[in-house]
């Protein structure tokens, strides 16, 4: 019995994800995800496209991130690139996230392709308000939509 305690509790504190970090850094693709958390993100619902240093030190004052996020962010030049802050808004539990699916570009357009994630009915979720976000670099464009 006591063993069966011990491993129901490893199970529990296993699936919690209380700051999820992702990095993917495949030259190949048309995006790069450079921050990606349950915590942490604005109270609203927004997806913002940052097109300057003054507007991206706006954007993440009040955001906590890690010091090595914090510098990838600002070498990014601007004239070549532009920053993509998605925020999911606060959400009652955790399982929700929002992500960059998908990058397609059509001349002077961008179209960025967002998948938000909720959890599934009956599924295990950590119980707490939860503030979902993502950063994500991008090729620079003159028009960019979210779809």
């Amino acid at each position: 019995m006591k063993y069966l305690s011990v491993f129901f509790t490893l199970i529990l504190f296993a699936n919690c994800d209380s700051a999820r970090q992702t990095q993917y850094n495949n030259p190949n693709a048309p995006f790069d995800t450079v921050f990606e958390s349950d915590h942490g993100g604005k109270e609203q619902k927004s997806y913002a496209v940052i097109r300057s240093n003054s507007e991206l030190k706006n954007e993440i004052a009040s955001l906590n991130l890690e010091e090595e996020t914090l510098n990838r962010l600002n070498a990014i030049d601007f004239r070549k690139h532009a920053v993509l802050s998605l925020h999911m808004g606060t959400r009652n539990t955790g399982g929700y996230g929002v992500k960059v699916s998908g990058v397609e570009i059509n001349g002077n357009t961008t179209f960025v392709k967002i998948k938000e994630i909720s959890p599934k009915p009956g599924e295990m979720v950590t119980m707490a308000l939860t503030q979902p976000f993502c950063i994500v670099v991008i090729d620079a464009n003159e028009n960019i939509v979210f779809n």
